[in-house]
């Protein structure tokens, strides 16, 4: 036999070694993997707590998501659309450590955010939730139930980890403009009432184009919050008094106005709103906006008209 036959046999030898160790652990490995949302049909999920910073209780209620604590406000539909989706994916999970005393190492401690999820068929799913994963595509978790520690497919703990007002609704007014019949802008003793039928507006009474109405009107109404106030709050400033009528003949008013809690703070601004009771913090840029577009509306159509 040739050195050469003699080195190829040798190679062969530790390739098939190898191969068969390889195999001998693949059969015999404790690595376990499961899918904690594999019965759980998402669109049947009416119910989802978070006990973080704080506890966050979120229910579906005719087809769309309200926070019920610790306070009463719609729930974001693209948060909620987020998670539901991540659920969604089946995301599987693997076994990284066999018992609690482990779970320290992967961001399990007492202070980790514990989440739930229940169906309107009484089905339920609840673990803690731990760090995410070095390449951020995952997180660790312990299931309600289960001592051991697994790793995620998905990244919940990005999810679940944020503040109450990320969960919040951020839309102040839940309609649109072709919904609104008129609206009434006050700047001190200056109003402009506005008034919608099918295309047409009028302001006191004048025609303006449709785009310049919608301008004003869609700035109001389209208007995001940046936060949320839940106590009682005393206007320093009013800039601009708004009422709103809608088609359905529903009324809704509120101020844009700074507070005085808030006045020795530059910009921060506020706006409030009957039909929730709710008042919300948003950007200077929305009062100047509408005081801008509302006084080239008085130049451009409305004093040009009376004269």
């Amino acid at each position: 036999m040739s050195k050469t036959t003699k080195i190829l046999i040798a190679v062969v030898v530790v390739f098939a070694a190898i191969y068969a160790i390889q195999r001998f652990t693949s059969r015999n490995s404790t690595t376990e993997t499961s899918r904690p949302f594999a019965d759980i049909d998402t669109a049947r999920i009416n119910l989802v707590k978070i006990d973080y910073s704080r506890d966050i209780t979120i229910e579906r209620k005719d087809g769309s998501w309200d926070i019920t604590s610790p306070v009463s406000s719609p729930a974001s539909p693209g948060q909620m659309s987020l998670l539901l989706t991540r659920l969604a994916s089946d995301p599987a999970a693997t076994v990284v450590a066999d018992n609690l005393s482990d779970s320290s190492a992967y961001g399990l401690g007492n202070g980790a955010p514990f989440a739930s999820f229940g169906t309107s068929a009484g089905k339920n799913v609840a673990m803690r939730i731990g760090d995410v994963t070095p390449d951020f595509s995952g997180c660790y978790v312990q299931i309600q139930g289960d001592s051991k520690v697994y790793q995620l497919s998905t990244n919940l703990r990005s999810l679940v980890g944020q503040p109450l007002s990320d969960w919040r609704d951020k839309q102040i007014f839940n309609f649109s403009v072709s919904n609104v019949e008129a609206v009434d802008f006050a700047l001190g003793d200056t109003l402009f009432h506005f008034f919608h039928r099918d295309t047409t507006w009028k302001v006191n009474d004048i025609h303006v184009p449709q785009s310049e109405a919608e301008g004003i009107v869609g700035g109001l109404i389209g208007s995001r919050a940046l936060g949320f106030i839940d106590s009682t709050i005393t206007p320093a400033k009013v800039i601009i008094d708004y009422g709103i009528t809608l088609n359905t003949r529903e009324h809704i008013a509120g101020q844009i106005f700074k507070s005085a809690e808030s006045e020795a703070t530059v910009g921060q601004l506020c706006i409030s709103n009957s039909a929730d009771h709710q008042t919300y913090t948003v950007s200077s840029t929305l009062p100047q906006t509408l005081l801008q577009q509302l006084r080239e509306l008085q130049t451009d159509y409305l004093t040009k008209r009376n004269s």
